[in-house]
């Protein structure tokens, strides 16, 4: 384990924190009690001579290691993106798609400037590393925590960039821009440009609402270099033309396939996060910068239970103005649907003298009717209709052909898929494209390399499918 740096000149000592925070607010800027508060915090870090992120004596992870040196930005900005995987294997650093935007690491044990770390995200543009993403805390990978840990936690992050860098640093406040208006604090260095970002969801007694802490991610990118006024007026012009979908699709003459290639991997782990994860690759998609933590606080994520697509929709809805998008519900399963679809089944079973499963009251458990069904009785209710299926296949089409995605909300184990069978349950794709050849849809799941494009017959995507929706760019 690399051993911690010593405090470079510049760096904000503990006994300084103070200080700072009093010239702080007495300047222009305005900072939330919230902020004040932690920062003020500092402080009390660790007495003076004392390592300042020395804390509760805790067990040690097993096989720790230190990202320091991987991940110094000096050297991050120039590395060849491929040979920063592939040394980096050791540390967990994986590619999560084989189109190489983005890399990850979940390593157990994993620290940068001292502090445990559960995700680390580097992210490529025109082949060179352009943005880390280091998330020191986040609710669905590390579990819940309280409220005195979590902004203990926010003060020794900031205390270990300070010292990290050897900068002062410059409370941001909240980003009205963002999806969750985080609280931010940077630092700058000649190289780099030091992000520290937290949230969490305010407790509200009166509504029965707990505090709940949701994350702490810092972010480094490199030092903007000057630029030409020509250079400027393109970007500009660039960022305030719309976005154009059509010229994301692909149409490959040779296999009819007619799809969306762009769209950015997420890998969700094991947490039950695929509809936040989905909705990130499509934001992403469309340049909006954002993640699934943000989104899980939005939607009120649960990481074993997962999100409700009605929350995740109308949350997104809220953020219209804010996100410049709109979101559509193309389909979604209610009780009338789901008694319709029992109704078929049961029809189709009574043809070929198949069992038929009980017709669902008004408290119904979708995974338990479904765990009933048959997969050949299931495609017969399910195209009893030639119309729901027109409609599924009209959707598809309408969107990929204009560049946008699907939301497309499944339900798994029923319909067989591949060699193994999955459990019954709820699950959140992408559908990215069809072909009208083989009557195949192609869709993508957010489990990183190796889920980027993958296919399965129309039939048997119509038969699955419990909602559809999409997110548009204004």
């Amino acid at each position: 384990m690399i051993p911690k740096a010593a405090l470079r000149p510049g760096a904000l000592h503990p006994n300084r924190a103070v200080c700072k925070i009093a010239a702080v607010l007495k300047s222009a800027i305005r900072l939330p009690l919230r902020l004040a508060a932690l920062l003020a915090g500092l402080a009390a870090v660790a007495a003076p001579g004392q390592d300042a992120l020395r804390s509760s004596p805790s067990p040690t992870p097993a096989r720790a290691v230190a990202l320091d040196t991987a991940v110094s930005p000096k050297a991050l900005w120039q590395a060849d993106p491929s040979q920063f995987v592939e040394t980096g294997k050791p540390l967990g650093f994986r590619w999560l798609s084989t189109a190489h935007r983005a890399a990850q690491s979940t390593r157990k044990g994993a620290t940068l400037y001292g502090l445990p770390v559960c995700q680390t995200i580097v992210r490529t543009e025109d082949g060179k590393i352009n943005d880390l993403t280091i998330l020191f805390y986040n609710r669905g990978d590390s579990g819940e925590i309280g409220k005195e840990p979590f902004e203990a936690l926010v003060r020794k992050a900031i205390e270990a960039v300070s010292k990290a860098t050897g900068e002062k640093f410059t409370p941001r406040g909240r980003d009205a821009s963002s999806a969750v208006k985080a609280e931010g604090i940077f630092w700058n260095t000649p190289d780099s440009t030091y992000l520290l970002e937290y949230s969490f969801t305010k407790e509200m007694k009166s509504q029965g609402i707990p505090f709940r802490a949701e994350f702490v991610r810092l972010e480094i990118t490199p030092k903007e270099k000057p630029k030409s006024l020509l250079a400027e007026a393109r970007e500009e012009q660039e960022k305030a033309a719309p976005f154009r979908g059509a010229d994301h699709v692909v149409r490959d003459a040779a296999s009819c396939d007619v799809s969306i290639r762009d769209i950015p991997m997420v890998d969700k782990g094991q947490k039950g996060y695929c509809v936040v994860a989905s909705a990130e690759r499509v934001l992403r998609y469309y340049g909006v910068r954002v993640d699934e933590n943000e989104l899980a606080q939005l939607a009120n994520s649960s990481a074993t239970e997962g999100t409700s697509v009605s929350a995740m929709t109308d949350s997104l809805r809220k953020l219209t103005a804010r996100l410049k998008i709109r979101v559509r519900m193309l389909l979604k399963t209610d009780l009338n649907s789901l008694q319709t679809l029992v109704s078929d089944y049961n029809r189709a079973a009574r043809r070929t003298r198949g069992e038929e499963i009980p017709s669902p009251g008004y408290e119904v458990d979708v995974s338990d009717i479904y765990r009933q069904m048959k997969p050949d009785l299931l495609r017969k209710a399910r195209t009893h209709s030639k119309s729901g299926l027109e409609r599924f296949d009209r959707n598809v089409r309408t969107n990929i052909d204009k560049g946008v995605p699907i939301l497309w909300s499944v339900t798994l184990g029923v319909i067989p898929e591949g060699k193994h069978r999955l459990p019954v349950g709820g699950h959140m794709r992408l559908i990215i494209g069809y072909n009208d050849k083989s009557r195949e849809i192609i869709y993508s799941d957010s489990w990183g390399m190796g889920n980027e494009f993958k296919r399965m017959p129309e039939v048997d995507a119509w038969s699955m499918t419990s909602g559809m929706a999409t997110i548009e760019p204004v």
